[in-house]
């Protein structure tokens, strides 16, 4: 299916230093993606128009099912998603993942995160995430959406089509880590968490609870990042 594109010219008035002037601006678009999960009910999504399906995959996983259980698409129509629940038969993830990673290399990662080209930054409008595997030295998955829950929700669906194992990975985020942020994150199994921007009392209580590492403020053109809690000692010197 041919989906619309990302963002549409508008003209516009805008306000600045006292006086109107016309002008044509840029706006996301959204879409609505419907899936229904056999057993479990339906959902309503609304999203940029970027790859439905792993959405839809990601969301029913991360909000939709608990553990030993993943979703399996059976139907596409149009943005409508019907999907069904089978048995997660992927190996138990190593314990010893996603390892330590030193101060300066950090910075490196958060640099190359943020300038990879992309949409985030040409609205205004998009929040960006990807995974990062430490043993392939690369961000193995990207994802870019208006809603930044989400990006992680395509994460978790490229995920499960690439057989990707997100407790081995570092999660990188564009956007402010909440409570609702890091829960979902939990749910996909994350343990280390970098965003360029704030981090939430109740997101670092929950960090803590669960012993991932969240890193905030991670702003390379400052050269500087805040660990607001690393009890496995994987951010080194």
């Amino acid at each position: 299916m041919e989906l619309p594109e990302l963002t549409r010219a508008i003209s516009c008035r805008r306000y600045r230093d006292g006086f109107f002037s016309d002008i044509t601006d840029d706006v996301a678009t959204e879409i609505r993606v419907t899936l229904d999960l056999e057993g479990v009910g339906r959902k309503t999504l609304y999203a940029a128009p970027l790859d439905p399906e792993a959405l839809v995959l990601g969301h029913a996983a991360l909000d939709m099912l608990g553990p030993g259980e993943i979703p399996a698409l059976t139907d596409a129509q149009g943005l409508s998603f019907s999907l069904k629940v089978v048995p997660d038969a992927r190996p138990a993830p190593d314990t010893t993942r996603p390892g330590g990673l030193p101060a300066a290399e950090l910075l490196t990662l958060v640099r190359r995160f943020i300038a990879e080209p992309g949409l985030w930054d040409g609205t205004g409008c998009f929040h960006r995430a990807a995974l990062y595997d430490p043993l392939a030295g690369n961000f193995i998955a990207r994802a870019e959406d208006i809603g930044r829950h989400n990006c992680l929700d395509r994460l978790a669906g490229q995920g499960l089509r690439q057989g990707l194992c997100l407790p081995e990975l570092i999660l990188f985020l564009s956007c402010r880590v909440t409570a609702s942020m890091m829960q979902k994150a939990l749910r996909a199994g994350l343990r280390m968490v970098v965003s360029r921007s704030a981090v939430t009392g109740a997101a670092l209580g929950a960090a803590k609870d669960a012993g991932v590492t969240l890193v905030g403020f991670a702003r390379d053109a400052e050269e500087r990042f805040t660990v607001f809690t690393d009890a496995a000692g994987r951010v080194g010197a």
